[in-house]
């Protein structure tokens, strides 16, 4: 159990400052809404030696410390990547959405995706919506990443929403794995395409867009590779 510090922008009262109890983390893999897409990824990632998992979409728990609002996090290989994704908090009471980045160690991924995805930190913002605000026109949600390495700063994913599971699918999946308490959880969506493949850049910008109500969630962090 750890506990966190948010602020959640409400539409009608401004921002609300709230510590929050998280007791656990699940990143979700494999998250598409597009089965024919998704099984086109599992079989491109199986041709460079990754080994297709065991369920369509596949939760990995991931300790509670892994979260981080910092701007800088550490890892210890030179081929890492971030990918902005929409998270999901329940604080108590209801649910809350935020952006944040599933950075993933890419070289350990084609030995074990689960440890590719822990040895890891998963930044996000530590800025919430409600859910309620939002799910009427969730599906115009953009996410946006932007990478920054030695051939400068670049638009690195852009894709809104109808290229994930709907929160509502999302929590089935989980409960029909056994997930059903989920009061004081934090869930990582899965990803939209990149623009270019995976980049292993130095900085990561992530932004959740809501065309409709004129209004973004940013987060951004420095990567630092710690040799040995």
């Amino acid at each position: 159990m750890m506990n966190i510090r948010i602020k959640i922008d409400h539409l009608d009262k401004g921002t609300e400052e709230q510590t929050c109890q998280v007791k656990s983390v699940y990143v979700v893999g494999y998250g598409g809404r597009d089965q024919e897409k998704v099984q086109e990824h599992i079989h491109e990632l199986a041709e460079i030696g990754v080994a297709p998992p065991p369920t369509v979409p596949t939760i990995y728990p991931h300790p509670v410390t892994a979260l981080t609002f910092e701007e800088v996090i550490t890892v210890t290989g030179k081929q890492t990547s971030g990918e902005a994704e929409y998270v999901l908090m329940h604080n108590g009471t209801e649910w809350l959405v935020t952006v944040g980045s599933d950075h993933t160690d890419r070289h350990l991924e084609k030995e074990d995706i689960q440890k590719s995805k822990e040895t890891c930190p998963k930044p996000l913002s530590n800025t919430f919506w409600r859910l309620q605000d939002v799910e009427q026109h969730w599906d115009q949600l953009i996410l946006r990443c932007w990478v920054t390495d030695a051939a400068g700063r670049r638009l690195y994913q852009d894709h809104n929403l109808t290229a994930l599971l709907p929160v509502k699918d999302l929590l089935e999946k989980l409960a029909g794995f056994g997930y059903h308490d989920l009061a004081d959880t934090v869930i990582f969506s899965g990803t939209v395409p990149t623009l270019e493949g995976f980049v292993y850049g130095d900085k990561f910008e992530m932004e959740l867009y809501d065309p409709i109500l004129l209004r973004s969630l940013s987060s951004s962090y420095s990567v630092v590779i710690q040799e040995g």
